[in-house]
């Protein structure tokens, strides 16, 4: 066997490793989210319970707040009370979810934002893409405020030269 083919066969061996047990790291919107910039909100409809403290945003769901955009079929917005002030504790994305840090961006089926801490975890076919980059895989963790990611599941890329 020729050594090249030979060196080849090594390497695919070395990339089809374990399935479940893979990860990759990604920066995400370059991190620096400003929590503080106003919220704009557009759906066709909007449902508010004030008795459990949720508002559900249905259709064409666009969130902007900042350099952040987040887009689905529906939007469950859960809030907390603290010293007796209302905010918004977690935003639930569902339906060809889309998010937009900069110039990144990442789909996938389901969203959790956690405004507490600024993590977004992402699931269902993600596909993050970065400068024509595509990194594929199950699940997309990421947190605003440092840009740090993790893509985990099946892990797939495509690389531009």
């Amino acid at each position: 066997m020729p050594r090249m083919l030979s060196r080849f066969l090594v390497f695919l061996t070395l990339l089809a490793g374990p399935a479940m047990a893979q990860t990759a790291t990604v920066g995400f919107g370059g991190g620096g989210h400003d929590a503080s910039a106003p919220v704009e909100v557009a759906s066709d409809t909007l449902e508010v319970d004030q008795s459990n403290g949720r508002a559900v945003l249905t259709g064409n769901v666009v969130i902007v707040q900042g350099e952040l955009r987040l887009a689905a079929n529906q939007v469950v917005v859960d809030y907390a009370t603290a010293n007796g002030d209302r905010r918004i504790e977690r935003l639930n994305a569902s339906g060809d979810v889309l998010i937009v840090a900069g110039a990144d961006a990442a789909e996938g089926q389901e969203a959790v934002y956690t405004l507490g801490s600024s993590d977004i975890v992402l699931t269902g076919d993600v596909v993050v893409t970065q400068q024509g980059n595509t990194l594929a895989g199950d699940r997309l963790l990421v947190n605003l405020d440092s840009g740090a990611g993790t893509v985990t599941g099946r892990v797939r890329t495509t690389l531009q030269p």
